[in-house]
């Protein structure tokens, strides 16, 4: 049989680290790769399919979901690694106490973090929706439970996240309605040294602070290793799953 994977945010970073271990276990026949630039898709590998996607826009991630559905019918493993904690040229950081909150900035990064990856899994429709097994994995954050916040602020990033862990219980509940082998999981990926961790990263013990090589091996065996009992929940990279 068949088997297709599909990594939004292939083109670099942890998303890149995770495609090279997807092509390196030899699982799938085609491995789509998804950047809102194609071009910076690095891979030669002719399993890998290069999708234009933008998760801020539904007419991207419509015509991408319609380019995919061209090649195949299902997908077996889908991972989607959007995320946004700070951008510069919109002026957007964490905010340290709820005055420093505005509109556009919380609308920018709950767009990113949980309206564009929910969407993208409405657009793809019929090829998640089966009975064969598939596994979709959304990166998730540690500093979105309820129950581990000790410290507050970062309002905008741990609403984001904790609302996306929202969907992908529910998500979980409705594919398990008619496919028992479905698993929808969050991921904690750890502390990656990637641009989104660089300004916050002074406080990691160097232990912790993961390549995206590490963490991309940590996350390949945490998803080979889930199973349907799991589906609903976020596990972190070790394996152990993340209180609500």
């Amino acid at each position: 049989m068949t088997q297709s994977a599909l990594i939004q945010g292939g083109a670099g970073g942890l998303g890149r680290a995770l495609v090279n271990r997807i092509l390196q276990s030899n699982q799938f026949d085609h491995v789509f790769v998804t950047a809102r630039d194609i071009r910076k898709i690095d891979s030669n590998d002719p399993r890998v399919i290069p999708v234009e996607l933008d998760l801020r826009t539904d007419q991207s991630i419509s015509d991408a979901a319609a380019f995919i559905a061209s090649y195949i019918d299902k997908l077996h493993l889908v991972v989607t690694t959007a995320g946004i904690l700070q951008d510069e040229s919109l002026g957007l950081k964490p905010e340290k106490k709820l005055a420093d909150l505005n509109r556009s900035n919380l609308e920018t990064v709950f767009s990113v973090n949980c309206f564009g990856p929910f969407l993208w899994y409405a657009a793809l429709g019929r090829m998640i929706r089966h009975c064969d097994p598939i596994t979709v994995a959304t990166l998730s954050a540690r500093v979105a439970s309820i129950g581990d916040n000790r410290l507050g602020g970062w309002h905008s990033y741990r609403a984001s996240k904790t609302a996306q862990n929202m969907l992908t219980k529910n998500l979980s509940l409705e594919l398990s309605r008619t496919n028992p082998n479905a698993v929808v999981v969050g991921l904690h990926p750890g502390t990656v040294d990637t641009d989104l961790s660089k300004p916050f990263q002074a406080g990691v013990d160097p232990d912790r602070l993961f390549t995206p090589e590490q963490s991309a091996g940590y996350l390949w065996d945490v998803l080979n290793r889930l199973t349907p009992e799991q589906t609903g929940q976020v596990i972190a990279w070790d394996g152990q799953t993340i209180t609500p």
